[in-house]
């Protein structure tokens, strides 16, 4: 199922009642809780579902937030992005579909250089001057 966008008429009405500033509110978009970000939208507007549209499928006005692109980046990346794979886990545990195991793969590995252990410990180097000193100059 593909995800639907909203119509021109609710982002329209979405940029209307922003007054052109970020609607950006809360945790959910990584700013302190009851702030809202309020930068202008001249840069960059994007039209955000509140509530996934995976989870929701309401295009309404009330689920539609006109925000900056760098508030919408961070939303997506914390919070849709994970709610939305959490769902599809939760979706496949209720029909019973399960994931095998992760197991290592069984077999001989590597064989060990010969070289490994021809090496001996090198001597470290001495130390080296980092700054000449300056010759004075007598005038």
């Amino acid at each position: 199922m593909s995800r639907r966008e909203f119509t021109k008429q609710t982002k329209r009405d979405a940029l209307r009642r922003s007054g052109l500033l970020c609607e950006a509110i809360g945790a959910m978009y990584g700013l302190p809780a009851g702030h809202r970000c309020n930068a202008p939208l001249s840069v960059g507007v994007q039209y955000d579902h509140v509530v996934l549209d995976a989870n929701s499928k309401d295009n309404s006005l009330e689920n539609c937030a006109a925000v900056c692109v760098k508030c919408h980046r961070w939303k997506t990346s914390n919070h849709d992005t994970p709610m939305a794979a959490k769902t599809v886990r939760m979706q496949d545990k209720a029909r019973g579909i399960r994931t095998a195991p992760v197991t290592k793969m069984k077999g001989p590995g590597f064989p060990k250089s010969p070289k490994a252990s021809r090496r001996q410990a090198k001597a470290p180097l001495p130390p080296r001057q980092l700054f000449k000193p300056i010759e004075e100059t007598r005038s």
